[in-house]
């Protein structure tokens, strides 16, 4: 692709994120409406080779036909869904829900030298967010860092009251800040719940805190900027390895083509960490397409010796991104050359 070329398409690519940068993914899409999360163009023999593809990856697993049922098949991204209930799930780590909508998920890690947040909720969402790590026994006072997987604002609105509280570091790319804080907003989308600029996050540049360590992986796609993390988490003495995807592409309708194509290169990129690291633990930003739901629901009737709830081996956690490109690639061949 030419500079001339990339010089009009990136701008334009960034003023596209931003508009929904302050709320949910969804609208309208190439031929979808509300929440759809895929287009009304037919299938073909390509698309329904690819739909095959990704069953057959997920088999008979109830996860991964949860995956499969999500992205190869029609749904309603915004229809409202049950609460996830504020949980330890690791020694180190606590699920804590922001949304209905979408399922938002914030992450708290905790060190021996304070609290990661991995996001920090929806506007309107900050005290209940707050709350809820007071019930789980976590001072929101030593949360040191807020690292967001996205710009866009069901994932940082929180994030300006730590930083004016607490003095929290916040991070993103700076693709992505560019994105919450764009040279020229468009009129009426202005917002003051942006958190300051602050850390610049960096494929390659970890963010170390106490004795924890979050790896930064870039994954362009969602927005042009978007991160996944892999850090270790802690339970019964042993020491796993979680894995979260931040910019994962729920509304396929109203991506362009290209950056469905980014989204697909972005997945093979993190795999490549993925399996290096040995992630055996998938967790989400938005958790309404991998079963966190019922997952973490298992924590409630769990007994002593039975598995996390939240494992999953590397060759399941890499076999669920195989149905989430699958189910991208078809739709992708339904879309006119």
């Amino acid at each position: 692709m030419s500079k001339r070329i990339m010089a009009c398409v990136v701008p334009c690519w960034m003023l596209c994120t931003w508009f929904c940068a302050f709320g949910q993914e969804g609208g309208r899409g190439r031929g979808g409406d509300g929440g759809r999360n895929l287009s009304d163009l037919p299938d073909n023999a390509q698309s329904r080779a690819h739909i095959e593809a990704a069953k057959k990856l997920a088999g008979d697993d109830p996860v991964l036909m949860k995956t499969w049922t999500f992205f190869c098949t029609v749904n309603d991204i915004n229809a409202p869904r049950p609460g996830i209930e504020a949980t330890k799930v690791f020694d180190n780590l606590y699920a804590i829900p922001s949304s209905n909508i979408q399922q938002t998920t914030v992450w708290a890690i905790t060190t021996s030298d304070g609290i990661i947040l991995l996001d920090s909720g929806q506007e309107g969402r900050t005290q209940a967010i707050i709350a809820d790590m007071q019930k789980l026994g976590l001072d929101p006072a030593k949360v040191k860092y807020i690292l967001l997987g996205h710009g866009h604002g069901d994932h940082f609105a929180g994030a300006m009251y730590f930083q004016e509280h607490y003095g929290t570091r916040v991070g993103t790319t700076a693709a992505d800040w560019d994105l919450i804080h764009p040279a020229n907003p468009p009129e009426g989308k202005q917002n003051n719940n942006r958190p300051n600029r602050d850390l610049v996050l960096k494929e390659g540049q970890d963010i170390k805190l106490g004795d924890e360590t979050v790896h930064v992986i870039e994954i362009p796609g969602h927005t042009p900027g978007s991160v996944a993390f892999i850090f270790n988490v802690k339970e019964n003495g042993k020491t796993h390895t979680a894995g979260l995807f931040g910019g994962t592409i729920l509304g396929q309708a109203r991506i362009t083509t290209e950056g469905l194509n980014q989204y697909l290169r972005s997945i093979d990129h993190y795999l490549e960490f993925a399996k290096k690291m040995n992630v055996d633990v998938e967790i989400q930003n938005h958790a309404l397409f991998d079963d966190t739901e019922g997952r973490i629901a298992k924590f409630k009737t769990r007994k002593p010796g039975d598995p996390n709830p939240l494992l999953m081996p590397i060759d399941k956690y890499t076999r669920m991104w195989g149905v989430v490109s699958e189910c991208i690639r078809a739709e992708i061949a339904r879309r006119p050359n």
